[in-house]
C-alpha cells in the first residue's frame, strides 16, 4: 500500500517552509544592513580627556599653518589665557597633522614656550581634537564644570 498520493499536502509544506525561509532571510538581510548603517552613521565619536583640558592652561581652538615649523594660528583662546595670533608648539610633531587640520589644542605654557598639554595615558601622543560641535560642546562642558 502506497501512502503517497495526487492529492498529498508535501508539496504545500514544503512550498510554505521556503517562504519562511526567505521572509526570515529578508528580515536577517535587512537587520544587518540596518546595524552597519548604526555602526557607520555612530562610529568613532570624538571623546575629550578631562584630565589634559582641566590641566591646561588653556585650550585654543587652532589651524595648522606648518607642521614642520610646528605653528598654528589661534582662531579662538577658550580661557582667555593666549593674546598671541600664532603659536609654536614644541610638540607638535607628535601629532601629525596636516597643514589646514582644524583643531582644538589643550595647551601649557613651559619655560621653553608653549606645548601641548600632555595626558596621562602612558606612551601616547599628545591628544588633540577635531573641532565639531559635539567637541565643542563637550568642552564647554568640561571648562564649565572644572571652575
Amino acid at each position: 500500500m502506497r501512502t503517497d498520493s495526487p492529492n498529498s499536502i508535501a508539496p504545500r509544506e514544503a512550498s510554505s517552509a521556503k517562504k519562511r525561509f526567505t521572509l526570515a532571510s529578508v528580515f536577517a538581510g535587512l537587520w544587518l544592513f540596518g546595524l552597519g548603517v548604526l555602526s557607520f552613521l555612530t562610529a568613532n565619536p570624538t571623546t575629550l580627556n578631562r584630565d589634559q583640558i582641566l590641566s591646561a592652561t588653556d585650550v585654543v581652538t587652532a589651524v595648522v599653518e606648518d607642521p614642520k615649523a610646528e605653528t598654528i594660528r589661534v582662531e579662538k583662546s577658550w580661557r582667555g589665557a593666549i593674546s598671541d595670533e600664532q603659536l609654536v608648539l614644541s610638540n607638535l610633531h607628535g601629532v601629525k597633522p596636516a597643514k589646514g587640520d582644524r583643531l582644538l589644542i589643550p595647551v601649557t605654557k613651559s619655560r621653553d614656550g608653549w606645548r601641548i598639554t600632555l595626558s596621562r595615558l602612558p606612551n601616547e601622543p599628545p591628544l588633540v581634537y577635531p573641532v565639531t560641535p559635539e567637541s565643542e560642546g563637550q568642552l564647554r562642558q568640561l571648562l564649565k564644570a572644572g571652575r
